[in-house]
């Protein structure tokens, strides 16, 4: 019989535990629940809210043990349990939101090298020897680098005084469209990558100027630091960390504590954005805090101040806490005319 007093005795523990618990910890359960389920909150039934409640308690106990150790990395147990709350999001998303179990489908083809340059003084190109392959595709040497006149038009002058290599590549057209990285460790220096084939629409060219320059502004190393290990204070991605005072750290903390740890045990998982999907500019926006600062930030520059009142529309209105961002968004508007008399008209 001792196993009967066993669980005798842990019912009463978790009996006088729910006792113990108060009205305002209960409220900051259900918030933290409520915004984890986003769409989902006012859509599920009771039974299925308590069995999310259910694995969300254990799992924020584990992580506040964690944080008192003052670890960074989840147990495996703290991980499972986010996987298995997620899953139910997953199976709630498809249930009542029109979700799938798909993915974002991303093919990932290879990429092919159409020419490699070098950027002198922020704005002039060398083509660097042996780096120009126009079999991967129908341009002329000409139409490529005027798709780098185009770019430095559009931006601040100095925009590009800490880039040192432009490339051109393909992997076939709406696959990949652009993308920047650090060329040192320390990313005081970058790259840009840029495929002619998904340049047509302009539109869409220059959206993905602001957003991939975006990132350049926010992991720089006045942002970002590349080397050391990840840290409780500020948002982490692998293998750099954001300063205390950068524009992502202060996004994040605004925008991604609520949901972070959802988002990351399912990359792939397209319902995450459907269950948030008024706290988003884009759908790619939702692939995580670095895309959505930069998706937000191209909204800012092209559009007007958004109305507050949501989630996606702060987000927008984040970047005029920030005078620098504000004057590069006004000259930016200025090279492309959008705020001149005509356009107003």
């Amino acid at each position: 019989m001792k196993w009967v007093k066993r669980v005798l005795v842990l019912i009463l523990i978790a009996a006088l535990s729910g006792c113990a618990r108060t009205a305002a910890d209960q409220a900051v359960l259900d918030r933290e629940l409520d915004a984890q389920l986003g769409l989902l909150a006012e859509a599920i039934t009771d039974s299925q809210r308590k069995e999310a409640m259910n694995l969300w308690i254990q799992a924020r106990g584990l992580r506040e043990k964690r944080l008192e150790r003052g670890e960074y990395e989840k147990s495996s147990r703290e991980e499972s349990l986010l996987e298995k709350l997620n899953g139910l999001y997953e199976a709630y998303t498809i249930q009542y939101l029109g979700g799938d179990g798909l993915g974002w489908g991303y093919a990932n083809p290879e990429e092919e090298q159409i020419a490699r340059y070098r950027i002198k003084n922020g704005e002039q190109l060398a083509l660097l020897a042996n780096s120009l392959d126009l079999s991967h595709g129908p341009w002329a040497q000409e139409d490529l680098e005027a798709l780098w006149g185009k770019m430095v038009s559009i931006l601040p002058d100095g925009a590009f005084d800490s880039f040192i290599r432009f490339c051109l590549f393909t992997d076939g057209e709406g696959e990949t469209m652009a993308y920047v990285q650090p060329w040192d460790n320390r990313g005081r220096q970058w790259e840009l990558y840029l495929d002619p084939a998904d340049q047509e629409d302009e539109e869409l060219f220059l959206e993905t100027v602001l957003h991939e320059y975006c990132h350049y502004l926010t992991l720089n190393d006045t942002q970002v630091r590349y080397s050391g290990g990840p840290n409780l204070e500020t948002y982490c991605e692998e293998g750099l960390f954001s300063l205390p005072d950068s524009y992502l750290n202060d996004f994040y903390h605004r925008f991604w504590t609520d949901y972070l740890d959802d988002r990351l045990a399912n990359m792939d998982s397209y319902n995450f954005f459907l269950r948030h999907e008024d706290d988003f500019v884009s759908a790619y926006a939702s692939t995580d805090p670095s895309e959505d600062i930069s998706e937000s930030f191209s909204f800012f520059v092209l559009w007007g101040r958004g109305d507050g009142e949501s989630v996606w529309s702060q987000k927008v209105n984040f970047f005029y806490d920030y005078p620098e961002l504000v004057e590069f968004r006004a000259q930016v508007r200025e090279n492309l005319g959008l705020d001149s008399p005509a356009q107003a008209a």
